[in-house]
């Protein structure tokens, strides 16, 4: 398939059926309010209530989260084994079921890139720098306290740390995104989190159509979510609106898209 016309197919993709679009969109509300209902419990004044409205507010958003991840496996799974399929049905079971195996293979693959992050800050002193930072401003109360030295140096072991941990974030994101087609397809968090599978896969798809094609998701990704930013201008509809029907289209659309190219990878 063209790249122009994966992209065509996906973007059209999630209004197939408006029904599912906007039930898989109730799945973002009532997440969403449950997560501002964690906030909103901190302003009690009675610690029993804060507790209770915490827990429930966790667990609720966890499970909706979970529900969400599942779903968009479920989207891949139909993506990857019919390229002309329906958009499935919200199985509740099964979608949570699939959440948590999607939660665990993301913290599979994030883990790293975070590990060898604290290793590169600890190594070139970033740490160091950042303590000796913050125990000036607290004893002196004023940024202007630390020496101009110690901020050039904080500045540049900082800035070498985040260039280094977004090029991870970026390259294990991308062996993410595979992984969990990977975990679509045979149903094993095994084959998943084998990386030499998933190389293997993008090997097969190759890495310069992956590359072009993750470009072009990333940009229209961006446009969709700057169109979403304008819409929660509108006070309340506006909230409303991107919750449920911009985050589950764009979600849809780019799960879509991820199947299709996926599928590159059996020509």
């Amino acid at each position: 398939m063209e790249i122009v016309e994966l992209f065509k197919d996906a973007l059209t993709y999630p209004i197939k059926e408006w029904n599912k679009l906007l039930l898989f969109g109730v799945l973002f509300v009532v997440m969403s309010i449950f997560s501002i209902l964690q906030v909103f419990g901190l302003a009690l004044t009675n610690y029993a209530a804060v507790g209770i409205v915490g827990i429930i507010s966790f667990v609720v958003t966890f499970v909706f989260t979970m529900l969400i991840f599942g779903y968009i496996l479920s989207i891949i799974r139909k993506t990857i084994n019919n390229v002309s399929g329906d958009v499935p049905k919200i199985d509740l079971a099964t979608n949570f079921v699939d959440g948590l195996k999607v939660l665990v293979l993301y913290i599979v693959y994030y883990i790293i890139p975070v590990v060898i992050t604290l290793i590169v800050a600890y190594a070139t002193g970033a740490f160091n720098y950042l303590y000796q930072f913050m125990m000036i401003v607290a004893n002196t109360g004023s940024v202007n306290a630390v020496p101009q030295a110690l901020m050039a140096n904080a500045g540049a072991n900082l800035l070498i740390v985040a260039v280094i941990a977004m090029i991870l974030y970026i390259i294990f994101t991308l062996l993410l995104w595979i992984a969990t087609v990977v975990l679509a397809e045979t149903d094993s968090l095994g084959a998943a989190v084998h990386m030499g599978n998933v190389f293997k896969k993008i090997g097969e798809i190759s890495w310069v159509n992956y590359i072009i094609w993750a470009i072009i998701l990333a940009i229209i990704t961006f446009i969709i979510g700057f169109v979403s930013d304008l819409i929660l201008y509108i006070p309340f509809l506006g909230f409303i609106l991107s919750l449920l029907i911009i985050s589950p289209f764009l979600e849809m659309f780019k799960t879509r898209a991820l199947g299709l190219i996926y599928n590159e990878s059996k020509r």
